[in-house]
């Protein structure tokens, strides 16, 4: 029997050692399903029973990585059972490192995913302002990014790498890329401006740069319109933060202010009927504020012109409403033979 362990098999390992290799292969396999079981057994029924949120995160984030880092951390242990060279042993225990790392970044990903899940979305959905709805997804990648980044950085230093020659060249790379890419710079500095002064949101109307439309997307870069001709203004974050922005949908209301011209032929009593019409329409629409007012105003070169003020409630609706309103006028002037007028010239020939 001592012979039969003691013969050699391979690269001066013998059955003995291939032996305790597979022993600790099955130990390894054996450990990391009963860690998986524990998680998804005890340790859940107790997150189960505990009011805390937390523990349920915990979990959820560690759950599938723990059983990752059981599995490798256990292969390196059997790796190292074996006589190997003195460059593939410090290769196995280098990629052990990193994959270690990598299932620690992992895990911390997964927690920061949980909390944002449990505690942040819910306080995102209880307000009214929509731009944080953008910018939490924007903070939760650039948390992971950064988890991922430190955990190879350590990884790195672990194995053996010169962690500050690396920064120093990163830095010195980074300058120059900055000096490169400092209009990109601005506009994310810009989008943090926006983001913490909150001049506007998603869905509401703005004027910029001579632009009118609604927000469609606030990003890092640049802040998309939707014009109200259908078309999509994309306008640097930095310019928006140098310039004024009139936010149209932060008005309780918007004013539609306008004229209608009815023939000279039209009878005092046929304009008074008008007038009061134009009262009822507006004060039938439900999204017309109650202080508007119709007027004779003025004796026009070729009409008699009637003033209409009104203001639609909410801005946003405003030329859907003014469209509503446009027709039904159109509709009942036609309907009592109310002419109106467009711009004419009378010619008279002389003696």
């Amino acid at each position: 029997m001592d012979e039969l362990l003691s013969k050699e098999l391979f690269a001066g390992n013998t059955v003995a050692d291939a032996a305790q290799f597979v022993g600790y292969l099955f130990l390894t396999f054996l450990a990391a399903k009963l860690l998986q079981a524990v998680f998804k057994g005890v340790l859940s029924k107790w997150a189960a029973r505990s009011k805390n949120k937390f523990d349920d995160i915990l979990l959820a984030a560690f759950r599938q990585p723990i059983y990752w880092i059981a599995l490798v951390t256990g292969l390196d242990a059997s790796l190292n059972s074996l006589h190997l060279p003195a460059g593939l042993n410090e290769v196995v225990g280098n990629v052990t490192t990193v994959l270690v790392m990598m299932f620690v970044a992992w895990s911390i990903s997964n927690l920061i995913t949980g909390l944002r899940t449990v505690y942040v979305d819910p306080l995102v959905e209880s307000t009214e302002s929509r731009l944080d709805d953008q910018i939490i997804p924007i903070v939760e990648k650039t948390l992971k990014v950064a988890t991922w980044s430190f955990a190879l950085l350590i990884a790195f230093d672990n194995i053996g790498f010169d962690i500050v020659s690396l920064l120093t060249g990163l830095g010195i790379g980074g300058l120059a890329l900055a000096m490169a890419a400092k209009d990109t710079l601005a506009n994310v500095f810009g989008s943090v401006t926006i983001f913490a002064d909150q001049p506007f949101q998603v869905d509401d109307v703005i004027t910029i740069k001579g632009h009118t439309g609604t927000v469609v997307d606030l990003g890092l870069r640049t802040c998309r319109l939707r014009t109200f001709e259908g078309t999509m203004v994309t306008i640097p974050n930095s310019l928006m933060v140098g310039d004024c922005i009139e936010n149209l949908s932060a008005r309780p209301a918007r004013k539609f202010n306008g004229t209608i011209g009815l023939v000279y032929s039209t009878t005092s009593d046929q304009l008074t009927a008008a007038m009061q019409a134009l009262r009822d329409i507006l004060a039938a629409h439900p999204k017309v504020r109650e202080d508007y007012a119709v007027r004779f105003a003025n004796f026009g070169d070729s009409a008699l012109q009637l003033t209409v003020l009104y203001w639609v409630v909410p801005p946003g609706e405003y030329f859907d409403v003014v469209s509503e309103i446009n027709v039904t006028i159109k509709q009942r002037f036609d309907a009592e033979g109310w002419e109106m007028a467009f711009p004419s010239m009378t010619l008279y020939k002389g003696d």
